[in-house]
């Protein structure tokens, strides 16, 4: 028993012995543990990390393929997509560069005096053109309006007038059912069901409206402004005229009148500029003289232009009557002409009310109407004073009504009708002389660089210039076609 308690006894000691080297107490292992815990867990999460760092680049090789294989057809819609776009950037750029007009080659031959030849040489172009077509429309609206009424005037129940009728009544029913049926499915067999409809009514027209259109045509034709044209047919005549001449100013601005340019073809581009401009200035002398000869036959024959006056060195003699008497009889005869149309005009102010209700034109002016209207103008200014007095009437009611026109010249013989025609002719000569001014401008516009000369621009279109195909191609057929030429 005493044995078996010593080593009890001992057990410090024998602790301390372990301490000292011989066996490690529990508190160093505890510690121990700890401190090899500590040790191994940043080992630890530094191998959890790079496994998953080489996990994420497994995953990242496998989804690679993948990657790829969704990729392409991404790739191929981005493809088709910038495909698709090309074309209509391609268009607006072609678009662009129609709107632009394609620099000239040879922009650094104009010379800069002639820049405002050229500014000029296009707003006339532009006035005549604008001029071409308003006188264009006026001449249909005229003849177009004079027929109708013409054919109103007349009895419906045959001839001109019920054709006219027939025509008139369908196409006004055919109108009306095309724009109420517009949205119907079967607008085609409505329409043309309405047309027939109005040409079997127009038949039936029988006399109505004759009375009122034949009052009212009949003031146009006989009381009216256009007594001094000499009626409808005449002025259609100068508006055809002055259209034909409005056209050649513009052909002769542009370079469209027929000529033989055989022997420009075989002219070197250089001799090409001094033959035509010698061309174009005959043809101005041409046109000039020719305008000076119709100016001095209207003077001479229609305005009564004395041809020869006596001479100032011998007046038993005489001699031709200078260019400055003329232009003065011409602008004496226009001012007195225009000036009586002036008051034809403020009488068919007067009368137009009256002839639109159905009054008759002639039956509605009194003597004392007539003598204020007279009474109103300034006649002195142009005409003896006791010359258009005697157009006064009576008011002691001998006479009941005045036709509402100008019916002479006071203190002179020339007729009303066509009063207005001679100076309607001028622009015969007037047309002549502005194609000669054309012409010279067009040669000036030829020296300066402005204007080709090459045979072959006359067949195309300056103005259309901007809108040529532009492709390389079309740039170089051009080319080819100017080594031609040159």
């Amino acid at each position: 028993m005493a044995d078996e308690e010593k080593p009890a006894k001992d057990e410090p000691g024998a602790q301390t012995d372990d301490a000292g080297g011989a066996e490690p107490s529990r508190d160093s292992r505890d510690a121990g543990g700890a401190e090899a815990e500590t040790k191994a867990k940043p080992d630890a999460e530094a191998e959890a990390k790079a496994k998953a760092d080489a996990e994420g680049a497994d995953a990242e090789k496998k989804d690679e393929p993948e990657a790829e294989e969704k990729s392409k057809p991404e790739a191929e819609e981005e493809k088709s997509a910038k495909d698709e776009d090309e074309p209509a950037a391609a268009a607006e750029k072609s678009a662009a560069a129609e709107d632009k007009p394609a620099p000239s080659s040879d922009e650094g031959d104009k010379a800069a005096w002639g820049a405002p030849l050229a500014k000029l040489d296009r707003a006339w172009t532009a006035l005549e053109a604008r001029l071409c077509a308003a006188v264009l429309v006026a001449e249909i609206v005229t003849l177009v309006f004079w027929i109708g009424i013409r054919a109103l005037s007349a009895t419906g129940r045959e001839g001109p007038g019920m054709i006219f009728r027939v025509l008139l009544t369908a196409a006004a029913f055919g109108v009306v059912a095309h724009l109420a049926s517009k949205k119907h499915p079967r607008h085609e067999i409505i329409t043309t069901a309405a047309t027939l409809t109005g040409a079997v009514l127009g038949t039936r027209w029988g006399e109505a409206g004759t009375t009122y259109f034949s009052n009212l045509f009949a003031w146009l034709q006989n009381s009216s402004i256009l007594v001094f044209f000499g009626g409808v047919s005449e002025l259609a005549k100068r508006l055809t005229l002055w259209l034909a001449l409005l056209g050649a100013s513009l052909a002769t601005a542009q370079g469209k009148h027929i000529n033989v340019d055989f022997a420009m073809r075989f002219l070197k581009p250089k001799a090409r500029v001094p033959v035509a401009v010698i061309g174009w200035l005959a043809a101005a002398v041409v046109s000039i003289s020719a305008s000076w000869g119709f100016f001095d036959y209207v003077c001479v024959e229609e305005l009564r232009a004395p041809p020869t006056i006596a001479c100032p060195d011998d007046e038993t003699k005489r001699c031709p009557a200078p260019p400055g008497t003329k232009f003065e009889k011409v602008m004496s005869v226009t001012r007195r002409n225009m000036f009586l149309a002036g008051r034809q005009l403020s009488l068919d102010l007067r009368s137009l009310p009256k002839v639109l209700t159905g009054t008759p034109y002639n039956q509605w002016m009194t003597p004392q109407q007539w003598n204020e209207w007279l009474r109103g103008g300034d006649w002195d200014s142009h005409f003896k004073t006791e010359d258009w007095k005697a157009f006064e009437l009576p008011e002691d009611g001998s006479i009941d009504f005045r036709n509402p026109s100008v019916t002479a010249i006071p203190g002179g013989t020339e007729a009303i009708p066509k009063l207005l025609v001679p100076l309607l002719n001028l622009v015969f000569a007037w047309g002549l002389f502005v194609i000669g001014i054309r012409f010279i401008l067009r040669s000036l516009l030829a020296l300066a660089g402005w204007v080709k000369v090459d045979p072959a621009a006359a067949h195309g279109d300056d103005d259309l210039a901007h809108a040529h195909d532009h492709s390389p191609e079309a740039e170089m057929a051009e080319a080819r076609m100017k080594e031609t030429h040159s």
